[in-house]
């Protein structure tokens, strides 16, 4: 017997968790949650900008396939990681350097 899923029934979704508290003022925590989602798709951009860059340096002329499919060689893939630190290194430092500056 075959069964049909009905389409106006609700998704069963998992419970809600307590929110993430990193400051007093919950605007602030917020706030913080939209900059490092902005920074995710800052990088997101940078990567891709970078692996387009490295194309052309070898193609000249490019398609939106080579972007896609472009996987970078080892030099390269060390080079967005060590980016990739430096980056995610210099966001996060805003965030410690209260706390260290507190002594903690």
């Amino acid at each position: 017997m075959q069964t049909t899923r009905d389409s106006t029934a609700a998704p069963k979704r998992a419970p809600l968790q307590p929110e993430q508290v990193f400051f007093n003022d919950p605007a602030l925590d917020r706030l913080l949650g939209m900059v490092m989602t902005l920074s995710a798709e800052v990088w997101v951009l940078s990567d891709r900008l970078k692996s387009i860059e490295h194309l052309l340096d070898g193609k000249g002329v490019i398609t939106r396939a080579d972007i896609d499919t472009y996987q970078p060689d080892a030099a390269a893939a060390q080079a967005l990681a060590e980016d990739r630190s430096s980056f995610a290194k210099a966001l996060m430092d805003h965030v410690i350097s209260r706390q260290q500056s507190r002594g903690a």
